[in-house]
């Protein structure tokens, strides 16, 4: 019997969704000239990538050709004070975003690919811009992985291979060849820190499941996500665990690979209060996760996880979705030991699989505001005397008209003008998009972070449905697990009726309009 990886139903002829993250990891070391006294530190650049998303054989390709840095936060692309951390310039390095070579370095931040070494001036750099090879330049790397194997075909210097090994540009936006910058908003204590005599890893993290959109014209583009952070070896800035099967299933304890993994934090502004994500991640294949950096914070984290697994066996293959869990309470720098994930239960009509909802969004304004706004799928969730709406990950995401959703987590959907809608919007809207996502059809197990035993997860009372209401927000927000600007609307936020849902079972837009999210007061966000 062969067992593959976990997979989270990500499709990315819909979307594909990619974000950018650094992490910077200060270790010890010693003089870096003759001299008793050194007037600059090391910086060794890396990067990783940690998707959200699994694929049957997916690629995304980027070619780097710089990485600087600047101490100015507010430093222009022309401005002076730029320092260069990585050159490629002679020597573009071409990465595949979603199998980066493991071979680098191990550490609690995962896999890391260097780029490079270099001395720099010690100081508080505020300012990151990566800059990747336009796709008509004359010259790159000397095998270029954009170049369709079948027909010899040439999709620029940076391109999407689907599923269906179809190849496609990666458009860039203006931004990646004057450096796509990494702001000190979005740095873990506002900068790197190079510091005399000492030596700095400095990694930049591509999530290439939150970054990458593909229109509805079908071409895929590049719409940057980044954070940033130093770390410390002894990962006193990480949260990490393992995921488990659990009670019940065929392995119970087996750690399981490509879960997806969710970093929240509560949003007091709602009653009751809201599980936000801070950052998403998936598990390696023995079922391991860490995040890292992970800014202190007097509000501890709540770790939600999801997923499903599928089996190969001779009768066929079987696919088993598992209900979330949720560890409440975890501080940074904590472990939170193994979290278990229950197999859901057959109901009397759907089987096993993940329940699908949809609606539609709609956005409004004084004249037509399309736009980006967040969907979240949430449970409620009574820890103790506390109850908190987690959010739980998405295991699938589509839109009507096709191509207006980028699967982040939470997803990211576009509504459009109605004229050019393909159906799924109701008349009369001014803006709109039809939602479908899957996700777990049961209650959520939980448990709350205990510093001797790292956890405590109990399976959840009922197993055979879930209740959720659908989120939509519209804040006007930019920030790294949100890849891009959301529209700014007045309500900020539109939630559904609770709808119940059964494994195996869809639940769709009724006559009620419960799961029409409509936001009104809504202007674009600012270039």
């Amino acid at each position: 019997m062969k067992k593959s990886r976990i997979h989270s139903y990500t499709v990315l002829g819909i979307s594909l969704v990619l974000s950018l993250a650094v992490v910077a990891i200060v270790g010890c070391g010693g003089n870096n000239s003759s001299s008793s006294n050194p007037t600059t530190g090391t910086v060794n650049t890396f990067i990783s990538d940690p998707p959200t998303c699994s694929l049957q054989d997916p690629a995304v390709y980027v070619t780097i050709t710089k990485v600087l840095a600047n101490v100015n936060a507010n430093a222009a692309p022309n401005s002076s004070g730029w320092q260069t951390l990585v050159d490629l310039t002679n020597d573009p390095q071409q990465v595949d975003l979603m199998t980066l070579n493991p071979d680098a370095t191990k550490d609690f931040c995962g896999t890391l690919f260097k780029l490079g070494t270099k001395a720099l001036p010690p100081g508080k750099y505020q300012q990151i811009r990566l800059i990747l090879l336009a796709n008509n330049a004359s010259s790159g790397p000397s095998s270029n992985a954009c170049t369709d194997k079948a027909d010899g075909t040439t999709y620029g210097w940076n391109c999407v291979v689907s599923s269906n090994k179809s190849y496609h540009e990666l458009q860039l936006p203006s931004e990646a060849q004057t450096g796509i910058k990494i702001p000190s908003s979005q740095i873990t204590n506002g900068g790197l820190t190079v510091t005399a005599g000492q030596s700095v890893d400095f990694n930049i993290n591509f999530d290439s499941c939150a970054s990458i959109v593909q229109e509805g014209t079908g071409q895929y583009s590049l719409k940057p996500v980044l954070h940033a952070g130093e770390v410390t070896l002894n990962g006193e800035n990480t949260i990490s665990g393992k995921v488990v099967e659990g009670a019940g299933a065929p392995n119970p304890g087996t750690g399981i690979g490509s879960a997806i993994v969710l970093l929240e934090q509560p949003d007091t502004s709602t009653t009751p209060p809201t599980d936000r994500v801070i950052w998403a991640g998936t598990t390696n294949p023995d079922g391991t996760f860490a995040f890292c950096p992970v800014a202190s914070s007097s509000t501890n984290y709540d770790v939600v996880v999801a997923g499903t697994t599928t089996e190969t066996t001779a009768s066929g293959t079987t696919t088993t979705t598992y209900n979330p869990s949720v560890v409440f309470g975890v501080p940074v720098g904590g472990a939170t030991g193994s979290i278990p994930l229950f197999a859901e239960t057959a109901s009397g009509t759907g089987g096993t699989g993940p329940a699908q909802i949809s609606g539609q969004i709609t956005t409004s304004g004084s004249s037509t505001v399309g736009g980006d706004v967040q969907l979240s799928a949430l449970q409620s969730v009574t820890d103790g005397s506390n109850t908190v709406n987690i959010t739980v990950p998405v295991l699938q995401s589509t839109s009507t008209p096709t191509g207006n959703v980028t699967m982040s987590q939470p997803p990211i959907y576009t509504t459009v003008d109605t004229t050019s809608a393909n159906g799924g919007c109701a008349a009369g809207s001014t803006d709109c998009v039809g939602y479908t996502i899957a996700v777990p059809a049961s209650a959520a197990a939980f448990g709350t972070y205990d510093s001797s035993s790292g956890n405590n997860v109990q399976q959840a009372t009922s197993t055979n449905s879930a209740t959720y209401t659908i989120n939509a927000l519209a804040d006007g927000s930019t920030n790294t697990t949100l890849n891009s600007t959301l529209l700014s609307c007045t309500p900020t936020a539109a939630n559904s009726d609770a709808v119940t849902v059964e494994p195996g079972q869809s639940v769709t837009q009724g006559n009620d309009g419960s799961l029409v999210l409509g936001l009104t007061g809504c202007t674009a966000p600012t270039p």
